[in-house]
């Protein structure tokens, strides 16, 4: 009969037929010790036989950390990006053992002061940005105080962060090349406006419908209220020389065209090319589905928690790591 004493990493090495030290390595994931997959296999074994459970708390009282890292983001937990990139995060940290702490960016004054709170006092030991706006003074600080953190981004910055990001603006101009083969020779982005950074995507717009010799119907920037986009793009579509297509800067913009184009009576794609850049579960639930430049949301959330993991650890980390993206051709280009 099983002991009412907690299972220790004792009791599953012994289950196992293998030294401490081993089960350590397993259930930690070092990958530099070479251990035999019938030795893995073992402990695993032991570890569901005993039902252990690691001593985290005790294992970061050793390491003198807390073992949670704080990820921070401006987004709602329903927005699609965010969540597929924390789980990515989420199974990226707990290969080395690391629980998460979600703090929400709510642009207030004070925000700044709590999470390097959370740093000093030992409630966290890094945070990574989702997504998340990194202005000049929090970056300032996280620096001056030496804090471990990483930026996940659809972009690279050049602010000297660390990021994990991708590589979907390289395809810009192969999408508006795209639109220019199926006769939009106008063409206009309409996309997020952001208020604290300036969105790369619009030059990359601009050089690709300059060197295409397409003509720029400008760069419709609007808020994150759909009634606001919706009253935008309409408004787009209505002049009285419209684009022939439009790239959108996220999902939602890209939906808003649709929409906006059908109650207009503009049949997609014979009277306007729509496509976007982003990932989302709905494209191939439109109508047409959606042309899309797509993120590997779970990868770079999963990258980013290695990334920070390994600059926790003191390791050697290439301060930019690029993943790559891909386009989706569907019904709407």
């Amino acid at each position: 009969m099983q002991s009412k004493n907690r299972v220790s990493s004792k009791d599953v090495a012994k289950e196992a037929g293998v030294s401490q030290a081993t089960v350590s390595y397993v259930l930690n994931n070092v990958e530099h010790i070479k251990i035999r997959p019938e030795t893995r296999q073992a402990v695993w074994d032991a570890v569901k036989k005993l039902n252990y459970y690691p001593n985290h708390i005790a294992r970061g009282m050793k390491l003198k950390r807390s073992m949670s890292v704080g990820v921070i983001t401006d987004r709602s937990v329903t927005n699609y990006n965010f969540m597929k990139t924390l789980e990515g995060i989420k199974n990226g940290l707990s290969k080395f053992n690391y629980s998460i702490t979600l703090l929400f960016d709510t642009q207030e004054e004070h925000f700044q002061t709590e999470l390097m709170s959370y740093y000093n006092t030992s409630r966290l030991d890094g945070f990574i940005f989702a997504f998340a706006d990194l202005d000049d003074s929090i970056r300032e600080k996280l620096d001056a105080k030496e804090v471990p953190y990483v930026l996940i981004d659809s972009h690279a910055s050049n602010n000297g962060a660390h990021v994990v990001a991708t590589d979907h603006l390289a395809y810009i101009p192969e999408l508006t090349a795209l639109f220019k083969e199926k006769g939009a020779d106008r063409m206009a982005y309409v996309g997020p406006h952001w208020k604290q950074r300036t969105d790369p995507r619009l030059q990359a717009f601009q050089e690709a419908v300059e060197n295409n010799q397409q003509q720029n119907c400008g760069l419709w920037l609007g808020p994150f209220r759909d009634d606001e986009i919706h009253e935008m793009v309409r408004n787009l579509l209505k002049q009285s020389n419209p684009p022939q297509g439009i790239l959108a800067g996220s999902p939602r913009f890209g939906y808003h065209a649709l929409k906006a184009a059908a109650e207009l009576g503009l049949a997609v794609p014979e009277d306007l090319l729509v496509a976007s850049l982003g990932t989302s579960a709905f494209y191939d639930l439109c109508q047409p589905s959606m042309t899309a430049v797509e993120l590997p949301l779970y990868d770079m959330g999963f990258a980013g928690a290695e990334v920070l993991v390994d600059i926790m650890n003191n390791n050697t980390v290439d301060r930019v790591r690029i993943l790559p993206s891909e386009i989706f051709l569907r019904g709407s280009l």
